[in-house]
């Protein structure tokens, strides 16, 4: 279920989304360059029925950005010389052991793997490039490319993978914030319980009542203790007043979790993903956006953007089209030509 953990924090920390979105968009740039390319676009059959190439890569890339892999399925046309190609979310799928040769043969296909019961895994053959044999035509085959790790021989390993635990704190902070914001910022109160007769007894009932209210989910919900002996006073509520000092208690903290989950990411600042940008030293913030871009895209984007279009370019070969992709580059710095265009149109 490792992948499900993967989209989770995708879904529920904000810094982290953000970076493997600005991940995908470098990549994938401003798309295609066909005038680049020097050809048309329509001239390059689709993928697949349902897609256009700049899509199929956008799939492809994504995948690679929050798994450091991807997969597609490889269908032989009704002409039996042209090929189909499915994008295949990396989450849907599970290898077969490989052989004594070390060849993955096979793989498993599944809608919803915490649920194999509901949805039976489906056994799909795999497709290498280096393969000579004849894909029949109108029988599925999968090709799977992961990031090369030293970790493991068959799963992609994020790249982030060190600030998995800044994620999962970031997550954290934002449940506590709202769960802060339901409760006044401050726990609501205290409640003493009637003696127990034993240790076991107590502990007991403080493990109960611990599993109900604390945690990020129950945070600022209530404190517990007891009284000694039966002349103590009876059960009571004890309410809190608010802590204004409490408010900011994990400011620190989370920015030190943001900046965490950037360098997991290898992203040199917080305004490439849409973050206010700190003191830069730049006069101009076109500027700023254009060298730090630069330098992820020296570092990072570069080597995420060949190891798709070398793929891509297989594809090309298979539907023997003699060209290799080329994507437009992302520009944050309008030109005046730009913008003597724009005030002509307005």
């Amino acid at each position: 279920n490792y992948p499900y953990k993967l989209i989770d924090l995708y879904n529920t920390s904000v810094t982290h989304k953000a970076c493997a979105d600005f991940a995908t968009n470098a990549i994938v740039g401003e798309g295609i360059d066909w005038e680049a390319m020097k050809v048309k676009n329509g001239d390059i059959t689709n993928p697949n029925y349902s897609m256009g190439w700049n899509e199929f890569i956008r799939a492809l890339a994504f995948d690679f950005s929050l798994y450091s892999a991807f997969a597609f399925q490889i269908i032989k046309n009704k002409d039996n010389k042209t090929y189909s190609f499915f994008p295949q979310p990396i989450e849907t799928v599970r290898l077969e052991e490989m052989d004594e040769e070390g060849v993955i043969n096979n793989a498993y296909l599944c809608k919803d793997w915490s649920a194999t019961g509901k949805y039976p895994p489906v056994k799909i053959p795999m497709f290498g490039f280096q393969s000579e044999r004849e894909i029949p035509m109108g029988v599925p085959y999968l090709f799977y490319h992961k990031q090369y790790n030293p970790v493991n021989a068959y799963y992609g390993l994020p790249t982030y993978a060190s600030a998995l635990n800044a994620c999962q704190a970031e997550a954290q902070y934002q449940t506590y914030d709202l769960k802060s914001i339901t409760n006044g910022f401050t726990p609501v109160g205290a409640i003493t319980l009637p003696a127990v007769e034993t240790d076991e007894e107590r502990n007991a009932i403080i493990r109960n009542i611990s599993d109900m209210f604390t945690g990020a989910e129950n945070s600022n919900t209530i404190m517990i203790t007891f009284r000694n002996n039966i002349e103590d006073k009876p059960i009571e509520f004890t309410p809190f007043a608010a802590a204004t000092s409490n408010v900011n208690l994990y400011d620190a903290a989370n920015e030190r979790t943001i900046n965490r989950i950037m360098a997991g990411w290898r992203i040199p600042t917080k305004a490439l993903i849409g973050f206010p940008a700190d003191n830069t030293g730049f006069s101009n913030s076109g500027e700023y956006l254009e060298s730090a871009y630069a330098l992820y895209n020296v570092n990072v984007a570069n080597n995420n953007r060949r190891e798709i279009l070398d793929v891509i370019n297989q594809l090309f070969k298979m539907n023997n089209v003699d060209v290799e992709i080329v994507l437009k580059p992302l520009r944050y710095k309008i030109d005046d030509v730009q913008s003597l265009d724009q005030k002509s149109v307005v």
